[in-house]
């Protein structure tokens, strides 16, 4: 399921950096967005490469068949193996945001430091390889996909190392070397602002993406979730991810009693307050848990708690019973309502050897039990083990 806490802090972006504020944020949405970004990476690997490579034929015609050309040669090459290599290390790891980055600043910096020494023996060529260097600039800010912060190091550094080149290597007038490295500012601060424009719209647009999606799946009263989570798979992906790993699951279905009188008696308003303070104990005693609420019906709760065994279901059940029971919910002018509620739970223990092939099996065995603790007098937890053949009145856990 996905995280229930979309609070403002945490959507925070913080401008300077291009990245959301909250690391476990930023992280969330470079996961998101790793496919498509590896992708990115490897044509831009692949790209680099090969013209890295045959630009090599310019350093055979400039400077003739000489032990320095194909030096210069060999280092392009070298460079065309290093992208090669990050190739591989990203096809081999789609899911690694590290290996992902680590590529990224590896090969651009290879062939930062190599291109210099590339420019330094062919200084009447200087024309045309500021050009060249200026393509990699745009590179370095926009092509290849990369944490803002490490595209700004190293396109700065870079620069600063050209324009070191540039003047140790004496062969310009001063007026030509103020002019190429005012050029050399005005790339950084135009890829500086290209690349902060990018990552910033790209970080506002996930933001958006998800207070969409969070008011398309949450019940507006209370705060859970909807029943759309179900119609979306997202319980089912739960189960998928229980059946493959071989954890437990369980599922808690909840009633608040007599639900239908307290309308009757005190008003509709005042079971909305009900209502929304019962789903605020559920949400509080449900966040050490990695679990989920989802509101599935007008006054009935689902909780879906992933790694939960029998036991620890059965004991949160009875914390939030006790709880519920014994905290009367404020309705204003000093007046409170008293409820209970009703528990029935369905758990799929770890290494279960009956995983059903949809979370519906775990909701209809907790309605089971859910339905024996109303037939019994309400105000109780009964649970059971999810099998191929469920027992309707299963032993209480």
């Amino acid at each position: 399921m996905p995280s229930q806490d979309l609070s403002p802090l945490r959507l925070t972006i913080d401008r300077r950096r291009a990245e959301f504020a909250d690391p476990e944020f930023e992280d969330r949405f470079l996961r998101h967005f790793l496919p498509e970004r590896n992708a990115q990476l490897k044509a831009s690997l692949l790209f680099s490469a090969f013209f890295y490579v045959a630009f090599g034929v310019t350093d055979l015609t400039t400077l003739g068949i000489t032990p320095i050309a194909w030096a210069m040669v060999a280092l392009r090459v070298l460079v065309g193996v290093a992208a090669l290599g990050g190739y591989v290390a990203v096809s081999r790891n789609p899911d690694s945001v590290r290996v992902s980055i680590v590529t990224t600043c590896t090969v651009l910096v290879v062939g930062l430091v190599v291109f210099p020494i590339l420019c330094w023996y062919q200084p009447s060529a200087m024309a045309w390889n500021l050009m060249s260097f200026a393509l990699v600039l745009m590179a370095v800010y926009v092509n290849f996909p990369n944490r803002f912060v490490y595209a700004v190091a190293i396109g700065v550094g870079a620069s600063v190392e050209f324009a070191a080149m540039l003047i140790f290597q004496d062969t310009l007038n001063p007026d030509d070397i103020l002019a190429l490295v005012l050029m050399l500012i005005l790339g950084n601060a135009l890829g500086y602002i290209a690349a902060s424009r990018f990552h910033l719209a790209q970080r506002e647009q996930f933001r958006s993406s998800l207070l969409l999606q969070q008011l398309a799946d949450r019940d507006p009263l209370t705060g859970c979730y909807n029943r759309r989570v179900l119609q979306s798979g997202l319980l089912d992906a739960e189960l998928a991810r229980a059946r493959r790993y071989g954890s437990a699951l369980s599922a808690i279905l909840c009633d608040i009693d007599h639900f239908k009188r307290i309308n009757d008696s005190y008003g509709h308003a005042a079971g909305d307050q009900v209502l929304s303070g019962f789903a605020g104990l559920l949400q509080s005693m449900t966040q050490t848990t990695d679990g989920s609420v989802i509101r599935y019906g007008g006054e009935e709760f689902l909780l879906v708690l992933p790694q939960a065994e029998l036991p620890e279901a059965h004991a949160l059940a009875e914390r939030i019973r006790h709880a519920f029971a014994n905290t009367p919910t404020a309705i204003g002018g000093g007046a409170y309502v008293s409820a209970t509620a009703s528990f029935g739970i369905a758990s799929i223990p770890t290494l279960h050897a009956y995983v059903p092939p949809k979370f519906d099996a775990l909701i209809e065995a907790a309605d089971i039990q859910l339905y024996a603790v109303k037939h019994g007098g309400r105000n109780g937890v009964r649970g059971t083990i999810v099998s191929a053949t469920p027992e309707p009145l299963a032993a209480g856990a």
